[in-house]
């Protein structure tokens, strides 16, 4: 019971500030699905703004309250997961700078096939927002991979959602990922 409490808490700090903006949420009782593997309660939320400013920098986050909660039934950190992207509304592109989860506090790791989906919402959520900022294109270059089984890894997460991989070197540990709307 204290993970419901804890994701209506998260909930209602996430809807009284007005610089955050809820775009997806489920709320099982079973925090995981049948198959132990995906998340069933969760937060995606977002701090960017439909505004006139052309070129800034966000972010999405993922809450859970699985795994992520102390023994008084607090939670301990306010997101498990952060997809830090710029967005240049001139060039209608989006840029990913950053996708990490923070596998410490939470217990859960960075790749998607441990972290039960959450950097897979936080890709979705921004492949969405991005079609309603008419962005055609989102990029991601990436260096944070050790050999090929890291970077079998990453590709199956982000083609997993759409995105193709543009150029790859996994001896320097680099790849390059686009997604194009149509």
């Amino acid at each position: 019971m204290a993970d419901n409490d804890a994701m209506q808490q998260r909930m209602k700090e996430i809807e009284a500030n007005s610089e955050l903006r809820l775009l997806r949420s489920e709320n099982n009782d079973v925090p995981l699905a049948d198959d132990n593997r995906h998340i069933q309660q969760y937060l995606v939320y977002t701090d960017f703004q439909f505004d006139n400013k052309m070129q800034k920098t966000n972010s999405i986050f993922v809450y859970t309250p699985w795994m992520n909660l102390d023994s008084q039934g607090r939670t301990r950190t306010d997101f498990q997961n952060q997809l830090l992207f710029e967005y240049n509304g001139w060039e209608k592109k989006v840029h990913i700078t950053v996708l990490e989860t923070l596998g410490s506090a939470s217990q859960l790791a960075f790749f998607d096939y441990q972290n039960h989906g959450l950097a897979q919402l936080s890709l979705r959520a921004l492949i969405r927002l991005a079609q309603r900022m008419d962005v055609t294109t989102i990029d991601a270059a990436l260096s944070s991979f050790d050999g090929e089984d890291d970077f079998k890894r990453i590709k199956n997460l982000f083609t997993k959602v759409g995105f193709t991989v543009a150029d790859e070197n996994k001896d320097l540990g680099i790849a390059k990922f686009i997604y194009q709307f149509d």
